[in-house]
Protein backbone atom coordinates (compact mmCIF):
# COMPACT_ATOMS: atom_id res chain seq x y z
CA UNK A 1 0.00 0.00 0.00
CA UNK A 2 1.49 3.43 -0.91
CA UNK A 3 1.81 4.97 2.63
CA UNK A 4 4.23 2.82 3.06
CA UNK A 5 6.54 2.83 0.61
CA UNK A 6 8.55 6.25 0.79
CA UNK A 7 9.11 6.01 4.32
CA UNK A 8 10.10 4.06 7.31
CA UNK A 9 7.90 3.72 10.12
CA UNK A 10 10.42 5.27 11.96
CA UNK A 11 11.15 8.48 10.15
CA UNK A 12 10.67 11.72 10.97
CA UNK A 13 8.12 14.19 9.37
CA UNK A 14 8.51 18.08 10.59
CA UNK A 15 5.27 20.30 9.16
CA UNK A 16 4.76 23.79 9.74
CA UNK A 17 1.23 24.69 9.25
CA UNK A 18 0.28 28.32 9.15
CA UNK A 19 -3.88 29.80 8.25
CA UNK A 20 -5.55 33.02 6.78
CA UNK A 21 -2.03 34.90 6.21
CA UNK A 22 -5.03 37.24 3.94
CA UNK A 23 -2.96 39.28 1.84
CA UNK A 24 -0.12 40.19 4.40
CA UNK A 25 3.09 39.83 2.24
CA UNK A 26 5.52 39.60 5.42
CA UNK A 27 3.98 37.16 7.27
CA UNK A 28 3.79 34.90 4.26
CA UNK A 29 7.68 35.49 3.69
CA UNK A 30 8.00 34.60 7.46
CA UNK A 31 6.00 31.18 6.77
CA UNK A 32 8.03 30.24 3.55
CA UNK A 33 10.79 31.38 5.40
CA UNK A 34 9.51 29.04 8.14
CA UNK A 35 11.30 26.09 6.64
CA UNK A 36 14.68 27.30 7.25
CA UNK A 37 14.01 28.35 10.75
CA UNK A 38 11.90 25.76 11.67
CA UNK A 39 13.91 22.70 10.29
CA UNK A 40 10.42 21.82 8.17
CA UNK A 41 10.72 20.21 5.58
CA UNK A 42 7.07 20.56 4.58
CA UNK A 43 5.37 23.93 5.10
CA UNK A 44 1.35 23.56 4.23
CA UNK A 45 -0.29 26.95 4.14
CA UNK A 46 -4.81 26.56 5.04
CA UNK A 47 -6.27 28.68 3.18
CA UNK A 48 -7.54 32.45 3.08
CA UNK A 49 -4.55 33.96 0.79
CA UNK A 50 -6.85 36.77 -0.42
CA UNK A 51 -6.84 39.65 1.60
CA UNK A 52 -9.40 42.19 2.16
CA UNK A 53 -9.70 45.95 0.29
CA UNK A 54 -8.33 48.30 -2.59
CA UNK A 55 -6.42 51.02 -0.82
CA UNK A 56 -5.80 53.70 -3.44
CA UNK A 57 -2.66 56.05 -3.60
CA UNK A 58 -4.00 59.59 -5.63
CA UNK A 59 -1.62 61.83 -7.03
CA UNK A 60 -2.45 65.55 -6.12
CA UNK A 61 -1.89 68.84 -7.91
CA UNK A 62 0.84 69.97 -5.88
CA UNK A 63 3.14 66.47 -6.44
CA UNK A 64 1.99 65.01 -3.07
CA UNK A 65 -0.16 62.21 -2.40
CA UNK A 66 -3.09 60.82 -0.63
CA UNK A 67 -3.05 57.36 1.02
CA UNK A 68 -6.63 56.18 2.05
CA UNK A 69 -7.21 53.74 4.66
CA UNK A 70 -10.21 53.23 7.76
CA UNK A 71 -11.76 56.54 6.48
CA UNK A 72 -8.92 58.52 7.06
CA UNK A 73 -7.10 60.72 4.08
CA UNK A 74 -2.98 60.37 4.92
CA UNK A 75 -0.67 63.08 3.53
CA UNK A 76 2.38 61.52 1.36
CA UNK A 77 4.69 64.01 0.92
CA UNK A 78 7.92 62.11 -0.97
CA UNK A 79 8.24 59.10 -3.01
CA UNK A 80 9.96 57.37 0.47
CA UNK A 81 6.74 58.69 2.18
CA UNK A 82 4.82 56.39 -0.50
CA UNK A 83 7.33 53.33 -1.03
CA UNK A 84 6.59 53.06 2.89
CA UNK A 85 2.99 53.20 3.33
CA UNK A 86 2.86 51.19 0.11
CA UNK A 87 5.21 48.20 1.76
CA UNK A 88 2.87 49.01 5.34
CA UNK A 89 -0.41 48.36 3.52
CA UNK A 90 1.04 45.24 2.16
CA UNK A 91 2.36 43.62 5.41
CA UNK A 92 -1.29 44.64 6.59
CA UNK A 93 -2.77 42.35 4.04
CA UNK A 94 -4.17 45.64 1.30
CA UNK A 95 -4.05 46.11 -1.69
CA UNK A 96 -2.08 49.85 -2.41
CA UNK A 97 -2.75 51.01 -6.09
CA UNK A 98 -1.23 54.67 -6.82
CA UNK A 99 -3.96 56.54 -9.50
CA UNK A 100 -4.57 60.15 -10.72
CA UNK A 101 -7.31 61.85 -8.72
CA UNK A 102 -9.09 61.77 -11.59
CA UNK A 103 -9.07 57.97 -12.11
CA UNK A 104 -10.14 57.42 -8.24
CA UNK A 105 -13.09 59.71 -9.06
CA UNK A 106 -14.36 57.24 -12.45
CA UNK A 107 -13.53 54.62 -9.93
CA UNK A 108 -14.91 55.10 -7.04
CA UNK A 109 -18.92 55.54 -8.62
CA UNK A 110 -18.04 51.81 -10.47
CA UNK A 111 -18.25 48.91 -8.19
CA UNK A 112 -18.07 46.61 -11.48
CA UNK A 113 -14.58 47.98 -12.32
CA UNK A 114 -14.03 48.33 -8.39
CA UNK A 115 -14.82 44.47 -8.18
CA UNK A 116 -12.22 43.80 -11.75
CA UNK A 117 -9.69 45.59 -9.89
CA UNK A 118 -9.66 44.09 -6.55
CA UNK A 119 -9.35 40.43 -8.19
CA UNK A 120 -6.56 41.60 -10.63
CA UNK A 121 -4.72 43.03 -7.16
CA UNK A 122 -5.31 39.75 -5.51
CA UNK A 123 -4.21 37.57 -8.64
CA UNK A 124 -1.20 39.64 -9.09
CA UNK A 125 0.06 39.42 -5.34
CA UNK A 126 -0.64 35.28 -5.64
CA UNK A 127 1.74 35.49 -8.25
CA UNK A 128 4.47 37.48 -6.55
CA UNK A 129 4.13 34.65 -3.56
CA UNK A 130 4.48 32.00 -5.53
CA UNK A 131 7.54 33.80 -7.53
CA UNK A 132 8.98 34.29 -3.95
CA UNK A 133 8.59 30.47 -2.73
CA UNK A 134 9.67 29.19 -5.77
CA UNK A 135 12.93 31.71 -5.65
CA UNK A 136 13.62 30.56 -1.56
CA UNK A 137 12.52 26.54 -2.51
CA UNK A 138 14.19 26.04 -5.50
CA UNK A 139 17.16 23.03 -4.63
CA UNK A 140 15.54 22.06 -1.33
CA UNK A 141 13.43 19.26 -0.87
CA UNK A 142 10.72 20.79 0.70
CA UNK A 143 7.14 20.82 -0.15
CA UNK A 144 5.23 23.89 -0.09
CA UNK A 145 1.44 22.99 0.04
CA UNK A 146 -1.88 24.80 0.06
CA UNK A 147 -5.45 24.94 -0.74
CA UNK A 148 -8.04 27.78 -0.78
CA UNK A 149 -10.04 29.15 2.24
CA UNK A 150 -13.79 30.50 2.12
CA UNK A 151 -12.48 34.12 1.00
CA UNK A 152 -10.52 32.46 -1.52
CA UNK A 153 -11.34 33.50 -5.45
CA UNK A 154 -11.87 31.05 -7.89
CA UNK A 155 -9.21 32.83 -9.83
CA UNK A 156 -6.45 31.84 -7.61
CA UNK A 157 -6.30 28.15 -8.49
CA UNK A 158 -5.09 28.33 -12.09
CA UNK A 159 -2.04 30.57 -10.66
CA UNK A 160 -1.37 28.31 -7.79
CA UNK A 161 -1.70 25.43 -10.27
CA UNK A 162 0.45 26.42 -12.83
CA UNK A 163 3.62 27.48 -10.17
CA UNK A 164 5.99 25.05 -10.07
CA UNK A 165 7.19 24.65 -6.38
CA UNK A 166 3.22 24.81 -5.24
CA UNK A 167 1.14 21.49 -4.22
CA UNK A 168 -2.16 23.24 -4.60
CA UNK A 169 -5.07 21.05 -3.62
CA UNK A 170 -8.89 21.16 -3.23
CA UNK A 171 -11.43 18.31 -2.79
CA UNK A 172 -8.37 15.58 -3.17
CA UNK A 173 -6.87 12.56 -0.78
CA UNK A 174 -2.98 13.02 -1.67
CA UNK A 175 0.67 11.27 -0.36
CA UNK A 176 2.88 12.77 1.86
CA UNK A 177 6.08 11.04 2.84
CA UNK A 178 4.29 8.05 3.75
CA UNK A 179 1.15 10.03 5.09
CA UNK A 180 -2.17 11.11 3.17
CA UNK A 181 -3.48 14.43 3.60
CA UNK A 182 -7.39 14.92 2.84
CA UNK A 183 -7.94 18.69 1.70
CA UNK A 184 -11.14 20.14 2.32
CA UNK A 185 -11.35 24.44 1.68
CA UNK A 186 -13.93 26.67 2.12
CA UNK A 187 -16.23 27.08 5.20
CA UNK A 188 -19.69 26.75 6.44
CA UNK A 189 -21.97 30.10 5.76
CA UNK A 190 -20.93 32.78 7.26
CA UNK A 191 -22.44 36.51 7.61
CA UNK A 192 -19.61 38.12 4.61
CA UNK A 193 -21.10 35.79 1.97
CA UNK A 194 -17.86 34.89 0.73
CA UNK A 195 -16.76 33.13 -2.20
CA UNK A 196 -16.67 29.33 -0.71
CA UNK A 197 -18.99 28.63 1.70
CA UNK A 198 -20.78 25.25 1.75
CA UNK A 199 -23.88 24.01 4.15
CA UNK A 200 -23.54 21.23 6.54
CA UNK A 201 -25.29 18.89 4.07
CA UNK A 202 -22.62 19.82 1.33
CA UNK A 203 -19.38 19.22 3.83
CA UNK A 204 -21.59 16.33 4.83
CA UNK A 205 -21.33 15.06 1.01
CA UNK A 206 -17.82 16.58 0.71
CA UNK A 207 -16.42 14.32 3.34
CA UNK A 208 -18.58 11.44 2.21
CA UNK A 209 -16.61 11.68 -1.37
CA UNK A 210 -13.10 12.15 0.46
CA UNK A 211 -13.00 9.69 3.20
CA UNK A 212 -13.22 6.47 0.72
CA UNK A 213 -10.18 7.51 -0.82
CA UNK A 214 -8.07 7.32 2.62
CA UNK A 215 -6.56 4.19 2.12
CA UNK A 216 -5.34 4.45 6.00
CA UNK A 217 -7.02 6.85 8.17
CA UNK A 218 -4.53 6.23 10.79
CA UNK A 219 -1.74 7.96 9.05
CA UNK A 220 -3.44 10.82 7.43
CA UNK A 221 -4.10 14.18 7.96
CA UNK A 222 -7.34 16.53 7.30
CA UNK A 223 -6.43 19.74 5.82
CA UNK A 224 -9.39 21.53 6.21
CA UNK A 225 -9.74 25.03 6.22
CA UNK A 226 -12.90 25.04 8.94
CA UNK A 227 -12.39 23.97 11.98
CA UNK A 228 -14.87 20.92 14.12
CA UNK A 229 -17.99 22.77 15.69
CA UNK A 230 -18.26 23.01 19.34
CA UNK A 231 -14.65 22.94 20.30
CA UNK A 232 -11.83 25.96 20.89
CA UNK A 233 -10.98 26.02 17.53
CA UNK A 234 -14.45 27.37 16.34
CA UNK A 235 -15.01 30.19 19.19
CA UNK A 236 -15.15 33.75 17.84
CA UNK A 237 -16.98 36.58 18.90
CA UNK A 238 -20.86 37.01 17.79
CA UNK A 239 -21.83 39.61 15.30
CA UNK A 240 -25.48 41.39 14.69
CA UNK A 241 -26.68 42.17 11.98
CA UNK A 242 -24.57 44.98 11.81
CA UNK A 243 -21.82 42.71 11.83
CA UNK A 244 -21.10 44.49 15.08
CA UNK A 245 -19.73 42.63 18.13
CA UNK A 246 -22.62 41.44 20.55
CA UNK A 247 -21.69 42.66 23.98
CA UNK A 248 -23.55 41.46 27.34
CA UNK A 249 -22.58 43.67 30.63
CA UNK A 250 -19.72 44.60 28.61
CA UNK A 251 -18.26 41.63 27.42
CA UNK A 252 -18.36 40.21 24.08
CA UNK A 253 -20.68 37.30 23.55
CA UNK A 254 -19.03 34.25 21.81
CA UNK A 255 -20.19 31.93 19.82
CA UNK A 256 -19.14 28.49 17.53
CA UNK A 257 -18.74 28.84 13.93
CA UNK A 258 -17.18 25.42 13.07
CA UNK A 259 -18.89 22.41 10.92
CA UNK A 260 -20.25 19.79 12.53
CA UNK A 261 -20.32 17.75 9.89
CA UNK A 262 -16.36 17.73 9.91
CA UNK A 263 -16.51 16.78 13.79
CA UNK A 264 -18.88 13.99 13.30
CA UNK A 265 -16.20 12.63 10.22
CA UNK A 266 -13.27 12.97 12.82
CA UNK A 267 -15.51 11.67 15.70
CA UNK A 268 -16.24 8.72 13.40
CA UNK A 269 -12.88 8.07 11.52
CA UNK A 270 -10.67 8.96 13.96
CA UNK A 271 -7.67 10.77 11.89
CA UNK A 272 -3.88 11.29 12.91
CA UNK A 273 -4.08 15.11 12.58
CA UNK A 274 -6.34 18.03 11.62
CA UNK A 275 -5.25 20.98 10.65
CA UNK A 276 -7.57 24.03 10.60
CA UNK A 277 -7.68 27.82 10.25
CA UNK A 278 -10.79 29.58 9.69
CA UNK A 279 -11.25 31.52 12.98
CA UNK A 280 -8.72 33.82 13.42
CA UNK A 281 -9.37 33.96 17.35
CA UNK A 282 -9.65 30.08 17.82
CA UNK A 283 -5.90 29.54 18.44
CA UNK A 284 -5.09 26.13 19.95
CA UNK A 285 -4.02 22.71 20.34
CA UNK A 286 -7.20 20.17 21.39
CA UNK A 287 -7.95 15.68 21.04
CA UNK A 288 -10.81 14.75 19.53
CA UNK A 289 -10.53 10.79 20.44
CA UNK A 290 -7.11 10.02 19.10
CA UNK A 291 -7.21 12.73 16.58
CA UNK A 292 -5.13 16.22 17.17
CA UNK A 293 -6.23 18.83 15.89
CA UNK A 294 -4.83 22.56 15.48
CA UNK A 295 -5.53 25.87 14.77
CA UNK A 296 -3.15 28.61 14.75
CA UNK A 297 -5.10 31.37 14.61
CA UNK A 298 -4.13 35.09 12.84
CA UNK A 299 -3.35 38.33 13.41
CA UNK A 300 -1.90 38.73 10.09
CA UNK A 301 -2.99 42.47 10.67
CA UNK A 302 0.02 43.06 12.89
CA UNK A 303 2.22 41.44 10.35
CA UNK A 304 2.91 38.79 13.23
CA UNK A 305 2.62 34.90 11.62
CA UNK A 306 0.75 32.57 14.10
CA UNK A 307 2.04 28.77 13.02
CA UNK A 308 1.72 25.43 14.23
CA UNK A 309 4.99 23.03 14.20
CA UNK A 310 3.73 19.71 13.73
CA UNK A 311 6.04 16.54 14.27
CA UNK A 312 5.34 13.26 13.01
CA UNK A 313 7.07 10.21 13.77
CA UNK A 314 6.61 6.79 13.87
CA UNK A 315 3.01 7.35 12.43
CA UNK A 316 1.84 9.19 15.43
CA UNK A 317 1.82 12.70 16.55
CA UNK A 318 5.67 13.27 18.53
CA UNK A 319 5.34 16.84 19.24
CA UNK A 320 2.88 20.23 18.34
CA UNK A 321 4.52 23.41 19.42
CA UNK A 322 2.08 26.78 18.72
CA UNK A 323 4.65 29.53 16.95
CA UNK A 324 4.63 33.18 16.56
CA UNK A 325 6.89 35.64 15.22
Amino acid sequence: MFWKKNKKSGDKLTIFFASDLHGSSVCFKKFINGAQFYGASVLIMGGDTTGKAVIPITEQADGSFLGFQSGTDIRLNSKDEVDEFIKRVNNQGFYPIVMTEGEFQTLKDDPEAQAKLFKKLVCDRVREWCDYAGEKLKGTEVRFLTSPGNDDFFEIDEIFNSAPHVGYHEMEVTELSGYEILHCGGSTKTPWDTEREYSEEEYQARFAELVPQVQNMERCIFNVHVPPYNTILDRCPKLDENLQVVFDMGNPVSMQAGCEALLNTIKEQQPLLGLHGHIHEGRGNIKIGRTTCVNPGSVYPEGILQGVLVTLQGGEVASVQLTQG
